[in-house]
Parts: C-alpha cells; sequence; structure tokens
C-alpha cells in the first residue's frame, strides 16, 4: 500500500466532508435533488477513499478529479437546484485553504 501524501489526503478529505456536508443541506432546504443525481455524486466520490488509502495504479488524483468533473460537466445547471456545488470548485477552494479543514 502506498498512502497518499499528506497534501492529497487533506485535499480529498476535504472534498468528501464538503460534498457530504452540501447534499446533506441540499436535501433539509429541500433543494432540488434526485436519485439520479445523488448516484451521480456518489459515484464521482467513491474512489477517494481508495486512493487515501492506496495512492496508485488507477486510484490517483488525476482519475478522481476526472470523475469530479464528469459529475460538475452532467449536473451543473441543470433543473431547479439553488444550492448545487461544483465538486472541482469545491477542491480548488480546500486547495487555496478557504476552508477550516483540519
Amino acid at each position: 500500500m502506498n498512502p497518499a501524501p499528506t497534501n492529497v489526503f487533506h485535499d480529498y478529505i476535504g472534498v468528501l466532508e464538503l460534498a457530504i456536508l452540501d447534499l446533506r443541506m441540499r436535501i433539509r432546504y429541500e433543494d432540488e435533488v434526485t436519485i439520479p443525481e445523488v448516484h451521480d455524486l456518489l459515484d464521482a466520490i467513491h474512489n477517494i477513499p481508495k486512493m487515501l488509502r492506496s495512492c496508485d495504479g488507477w486510484h490517483v488524483p488525476e482519475n478522481i478529479d476526472a470523475d469530479l468533473a464528469a459529475y460538475d460537466a452532467k449536473w451543473l445547471g441543470i433543473g431547479n437546484a439553488k444550492l448545487r456545488k461544483s465538486l472541482m470548485e469545491r477542491l480548488n477552494e480546500v486547495r487555496a485553504g478557504e476552508h477550516d479543514i483540519r
């Protein structure tokens, strides 16, 4: 096993936390959330824990980023959701230190 470097761990654990919090908030405030979108969101983030445990082979940041970007490409600007967040923007926000995730 080749655990992810500290900065990669920090960045992607932050994305996981924000994605979960964002979805929870959207459900709580009755923002438009469909089962197909929830499926695609989970599909975009489900490989992150494996990458954090063993950052090699397919499970590297570039492939995770492609999954996050695919969710964004499919769902941003669709429907009436007002609270939906870009996963790639969330990743960039974490990298820029805009969230106190430690």
